[in-house]
């Protein structure tokens, strides 16, 4: 057992889950206050800001909230790029990213990247991926070493863990090309929860968490509803017994 889902299981009746917020700073806020007022865990999948109009609001509160140790945090794709910038590394910056850093300001910068190191780097609350009990929650795809120690990370579990698992090919939108064969190694009795893809599997925007269940009975949970893109903010409860983890429902915030 590790030491977060102790923490969890003696501090709360269990946790919100909840997809990429791409800076929609009220849609943050509405989950939140959702998740004080059910006395659940408010857990992030990542990818914070971008796209949306409040990114320095949006990592304000979460560092807030994470510093309050009632919030969870995976890093996905979109925070690892300003945690690069924040240790002073060569970023390649997308449309999205000028955007966010024009909309924070040269007065707050600096602030901002502080304020994201803290969310990303805390101990305990803030990791590349959770594991809690047979739940792993991580941003864009699982990898067999978040369920089996015996095979090796390397830099495959990373890049899946950001970006997911891709072929190098690019749709006509411009977007990767996504594969799903990480779905069918999920063992039986395992749930792995991600955000990042708004259009799993088919290549049509999701409005709706997608529920996919192997052959072996190993289940995907796909989060990402469009939050700051155009959809809204979606999440997954998980409710406790003191032992274990288990799905309870899945609810919005429009």
């Amino acid at each position: 057992m590790t030491n977060l889902v102790k923490y969890i299981k003696e501090n709360f009746k269990g946790m919100l889950v909840f997809g990429d917020i791409h800076s929609d700073y009220e849609s943050l806020m509405k989950a939140h206050k959702f998740a004080i007022s059910n006395e659940l865990f408010f857990m992030s999948l990542g990818d914070l800001v971008d796209r949306g109009p409040f990114p320095y609001e949006t990592i304000a509160h979460m560092s807030k909230f994470i510093d309050e140790g009632a919030t969870g945090f995976t890093m996905g794709n979109h925070d690892s790029k300003f945690y690069r910038l924040s240790k002073g590394d060569k970023v390649s910056l997308s449309v999205d990213a000028k955007r966010t850093i024009a909309d924070v300001g040269p007065e707050r910068y600096e602030k901002f990247l502080e304020l994201y190191t803290n969310i990303v780097t805390k101990p305990i609350f803030s990791d590349l991926f959770h594991t809690i009990n047979d739940i792993i929650l991580v941003h864009a795809s699982g990898h067999p070493s978040m369920w089996d120690t015996t095979v090796a990370a390397g830099t495959s579990q990373l890049s899946r863990a950001l970006f997911g698992e891709v072929n190098g090919e690019t749709h006509t939108d411009g977007f990767p090309v996504r594969l799903y064969n990480w779905i069918d190694e999920i063992p039986m009795g395992k749930t792995v929860v991600v955000g990042h893809d708004r259009a799993p599997i088919h290549n049509i925007a999701i409005i709706e968490p997608l529920v996919k269940t192997n052959a072996k009975g190993g289940k995907a949970i796909f989060m990402d509803t469009g939050c700051g893109k155009g959809g809204f903010l979606s999440g997954a409860i998980f409710t406790h017994n003191k032992k274990r983890f288990k799905f309870d429902s899945f609810v919005d915030f429009k």
